[in-house]
């Protein structure tokens, strides 16, 4: 088996906590399935945003079972830059990077996953399992 990764949305670290054991799907919120497509979000904002790596925060490890899960804060500068991203860039980078459909989708959903985020005042998080 794979190294599983989502992101999601939570209102604090300790709602964040909660997708633990089963991700966040089964604490019922909102996130992106990136298995197999995603690991590193502030990689990809670098690339999308034209700015350098080095002006984002770093994620912060907030819960680890010490076994095989994990979940981590992403920084709410990645967030942000990640949230103002528009269409035609998103679409721009698709096409640069030669993305499929279902790559295309989950780029999407991840810059409203973000966007979300903002305009709620929420956390935006990385849920690891292997």
């Amino acid at each position: 088996m794979g190294v599983l990764v989502d992101y999601f949305t939570a209102g604090s670290d300790r709602s964040a906590r909660l997708v633990l054991p089963g991700g966040p799907e089964a604490a019922h919120l909102p996130y992106v399935d990136c298995k197999g497509w995603l690991d590193e979000l502030d990689t990809l904002v670098a690339e999308l945003s034209g700015r350098d790596l080095s002006e984002f925060g770093d994620s912060e490890v907030i819960a680890d079972d010490g076994e095989s899960a994990g979940v981590e804060r992403m920084a709410p500068e990645t967030v942000a830059a990640l949230a103002v991203v528009d269409d035609a860039r998103l679409r721009e980078y698709a096409e640069e990077e030669l993305l499929d459909e279902f790559e295309f989708e989950r780029l999407m959903a991840l810059r409203d996953l973000a966007r979300e985020a903002v305009r709620l005042g929420q956390g935006m998080y990385r849920w690891v399992c292997s």
